[in-house]
């Protein structure tokens, strides 16, 4: 029986791991074609047609990671302040589902397709999906130590981009720059004792937030934004409650996006804070110490949502309400994706175009942000 359930619970993440990585091949052909249909056209038109495609492909993965695993979107906070603007999105970050939350948030706003991301300069390798990301106008950033004049340049010239064509964007951040894990002791030391040396305050529920990146997004596109959306995450289930004399929540690492496929995440709450530009201050000491004010504020909430106190724990904020997804709102992307997808798998002659894809497009694709980035 045991065995069953758990055959069950792996088809849960694999199929839509399936579907969701072998759209690959479709998507890059629908872009790239409508890279090189619309070459002789405004830059704006190009940009319209590929958030279509991107926010396609997005509410797609909505469907997985909300119709299909039945979770509770658990929001609070300046919620019914959302609406469809240009903004700089800031995250804390404990797992690859982190991403997926922004997409929750992005889709209830209509704001999906221009969604653009700051990754990892390793993501640019990703097969098929690191050209993507790049061609989407998501920034590329290397570590801190590698984070050179010519890698911020190149950020400067995507962001200057956006602003001159007028390219709506939700430009998400994870300031942290890596994931807050309760288990590695030894990352939250070294972020403490980061904080320590710019005497800045001690934060335990997140890591101390990297400014470089950040202050590059605000000051670059600082006319274009409408407002910094201030987003902190917390994942039901990850406060495993210790019985004894005295009640006692433990933090527990939050769920992969395996993990949360399968089952082991039934609420995800979001809290978020709407941000006006004005009190952002524009030089890069003082959005440091901006930055790591809204990151002490983030580590009280969290410190709230694992409390021991019963009255508090499992909340972000006040006044959280469960925020549900109509189905409308993916169903069409998902056979739209279905009636690319399919036929494509059909034919022997068709199979082995797809796999050509994978193939070569992947070289193809390594090469080229090798060679641009």
């Amino acid at each position: 029986m045991l065995t069953v359930i758990f055959h069950i619970n792996t088809l849960r993440f694999a199929v839509p791991a399936a579907a969701l990585m072998g759209l690959g091949p479709q998507y890059l052909t629908l872009i790239v074609g409508w890279r090189l249909a619309s070459v002789l056209m405004p830059t704006r038109w190009f940009r319209a047609g590929d958030d279509c495609i991107w926010g396609t492909y997005q509410r797609f993965i909505e469907f997985f990671f909300e119709h299909f695993t039945g979770v509770e979107v658990v929001l609070s906070g300046d919620v019914d302040d959302l609406k469809k603007e240009n903004v700089l999105y800031l995250s804390n970050h404990q797992s690859t589902m982190d991403w997926i939350v922004a997409d929750m948030l992005a889709i209830r706003t209509g704001c999906l397709g221009r969604m653009r991301y700051v990754l990892k300069d390793g993501l640019k390798y990703m097969p098929l999906y690191g050209f993507y990301f790049g061609l989407h106008g998501c920034l590329y950033v290397k570590r801190s130590n590698k984070f050179n004049e010519r890698n911020i340049n190149r950020c400067k010239r995507q962001l200057a981009s956006f602003e001159h064509h007028k390219t709506p964007v939700w430009m998400v951040i994870f300031p942290e720059g890596t994931r807050y894990n309760p288990e590695k002791k030894k990352a939250l030391e070294l972020s403490q004792d980061f904080a320590r040396s710019k005497d800045l305050s001690i934060l335990h529920n997140v890591l101390s937030p990297r400014y470089r990146a950040t202050n590059l997004c605000i000051q670059g596109l600082r006319k274009h934004y409408d407002a910094i959306y201030d987003v902190t995450i917390a994942y039901g289930g990850t406060g495993e409650e210790v019985e004894g004399q005295v009640s006692k929540v433990t933090r527990q690492k939050a769920p992969s996006i395996p993990d949360y496929l399968m089952g082991q995440c039934s609420q995800v709450h979001i809290h978020l804070k709407r941000r006006p530009l004005e009190d952002v201050p524009e030089d890069e000491t003082g959005v440091h110490k901006w930055l790591h004010g809204i990151f002490e504020e983030k580590d009280k909430l969290l410190e709230e949502f694992y409390s021991n106190d019963p009255n508090k724990r499992g909340r972000l904020g006040d006044n959280p309400r469960v925020s549900k997804l109509s189905l409308s709102k993916t169903l069409p992307a998902v056979l739209f994706s279905c009636g690319i997808g399919i036929p494509m798998l059909l034919t022997q002659p068709c199979r082995q175009i797809y796999w050509k894809i994978w193939m070569f497009g992947t070289l193809f694709c390594s090469l080229y942000m090798r060679v641009t980035t």
